[in-house]
């Protein structure tokens, strides 16, 4: 059974379980909430990861910003 997590920048993991559905629905609440700038994700770079491997990765303005 494939786990599944989404981590958030400065919040840390927001996601851990099995549900691939669930996790790619978080991984988007936490992309739009650090587009938006809402919130303690705003500017935050947000990662899904499929057994300790990113499958999909959005780089936050916080990131873009540190370089």
């Amino acid at each position: 059974m494939n786990t599944y997590d989404v981590c958030v920048g400065n919040i840390g993991n927001v996601y851990t379980g099995h549900n691939a559905r669930e996790a790619r629905r978080t991984f988007a609440e936490y992309v739009d909430m650090s587009m938006a700038g809402y919130g303690r994700a705003a500017g935050e770079s947000v990662s899904l990861l499929k057994n300790d491997e990113i499958v999909s990765d959005y780089m936050g303005t916080v990131h873009m910003s540190e370089e």
